[in-house]
């Protein structure tokens, strides 16, 4: 009997423990499983924690927390401790327990160790166990990129598959954003981000705000010397946009898209300008190239609130303090800001939340991501209609041309 044992490669103490350590460390993401290896090899009470609470081995062979508390921790384990005393010495969050070996695919966060936290997002876990790697992928950044509320809102998604996209982090610093109103990036938010809000709805808040801080990046701090100069015609006052504020203001006060104009304005090859009756704003203008003489000034759109026709004499009163204007070919470099400027202002708006991300993982990608690749992005330009759809390509081109 021992003969054929031998003859099939079997030992009755050596097999099972070996094919039990190997089940144990497959079960791992494969990113960690060497490492888990060798960190539980000469330990059977730290392999065994892959069965008893695999998130509690993760985390140690993952650099989880300070030194002093992994070793603190592995004393405790090998005395025999209760394991909710061990977690507890870690500040590792008890409910990560009942996740299984596979949902551990990166380093994991600091969650809240309060009850509330526990509590809602232990009722918030997936019974679908191949959603798990990326579902706690998400919740753990969502809550070092914005907070626990955020972190709770993000856990209770469905279909959390795809793995962290670039739209993910930046939705984080929306949301972030919307909890702070003293910070410049909340006064670019159409709508804050809340509890309440559905994931649709938080999308196209998103993009609005993100079309917003294109504003920042084609304005900077403002344009300084505007193509054509503010006047009065026939009782009306036309006031250039000159800032990122003037833009929402203007987009809010009328109820227009003006706040998504970005790409448009990233030329310096037009401007627009609020038309006012007293202290009513009753419609902007955009001035742009003319068709045939593409260095004179040309009204591209002239709109009412809600893009509605303007009055003949709001037409009239355009026409008159256009007429007034001491023309010069543009000169598109002077009318906008320069580079170095737009990057301040992208400096300026993102140096708090790079604040907040600091000492996180998150932080290098968010910043090549917003401060990095935003200055290549190029110009979209759009098809032309209403103040709702910006882009003139043909002048543009013509103007190109000359």
């Amino acid at each position: 009997m021992s003969a054929v044992k031998a003859k099939c490669g079997t030992t009755p103490n050596t097999e099972p423990a070996e094919l039990r350590r190997e089940l144990r460390l497959d079960a791992f993401h494969p990113d960690y499983r060497r490492v888990i290896g060798e960190f539980t090899s000469s330990s059977a009470a730290l392999e065994d924690l892959a069965d008893t609470f695999p998130g509690l081995l993760f985390a140690l062979a993952s650099n989880y927390a300070t030194a002093d508390q992994r070793r603190h921790t592995l004393e405790m384990i090998h005395a025999g401790v209760a394991l909710r005393e061990i977690a507890s010495a870690l500040d590792l969050p008890w409910w990560l327990r009942k996740l299984p070996p596979r949902a551990f695919a990166a380093p994991l966060p600091k969650f809240p160790l309060d009850r509330d936290f526990t509590f809602r997002i232990s009722n918030l876990i997936p019974h679908d166990e191949q959603m798990l790697p990326t579902w706690l992928t998400h919740v753990g950044h969502a809550c070092e990129a914005c907070g626990p509320a955020y972190a709770l809102w993000i856990a209770r998604q469905p279909d959390l598959t795809d793995p962290l996209s670039d739209m993910s982090r930046v939705m984080a610093a929306w949301a972030w954003f919307s909890q702070r109103a003293e910070l410049p990036g909340h006064r670019l938010l159409r709508r804050a981000w809340s509890f309440e809000m559905s994931f649709r709805r938080a999308c196209e808040e998103l993009a609005a705000w993100r079309q917003r801080l294109r504003l920042v990046e084609c304005l900077g701090s403002g344009i300084e010397s505007p193509w054509l100069a503010d006047g009065t015609a026939l009782d009306f006052d036309f006031v250039a946009l000159r800032t990122v504020d003037d833009f929402i203001a203007e987009s809010e006060a009328l109820d227009n898209c003006l706040d998504q104009y970005a790409d448009h304005l990233h030329s310096g090859r037009s401007a627009v300008f609020s038309i006012r009756k007293g202290e009513r704003r009753v419609a902007c203008v955009e001035i742009g190239l003319h068709d045939e003489e593409v260095t004179m000034p040309n009204i591209v759109q002239l709109r009412a609130a809600r893009n509605r026709r303007a009055s003949p004499e709001i037409w009239q009163a355009t026409y008159a303090w256009l007429g007034g204007q001491a023309l010069e070919p543009l000169s598109p470099d002077r009318h906008v800001p320069k580079p170095i400027r737009r990057a301040e202002a992208r400096r300026k708006m993102w140096a708090p939340y790079l604040a907040f991300l600091a000492g996180t993982p998150h932080e290098p990608p968010f910043r090549r991501l917003m401060l990095e690749q935003a200055g290549g992005r190029r110009e979209v330009r759009r098809r032309p209609g209403a103040m709702q759809r910006p882009a003139l390509a043909r002048r543009q081109e013509a103007a190109r041309g000359a």
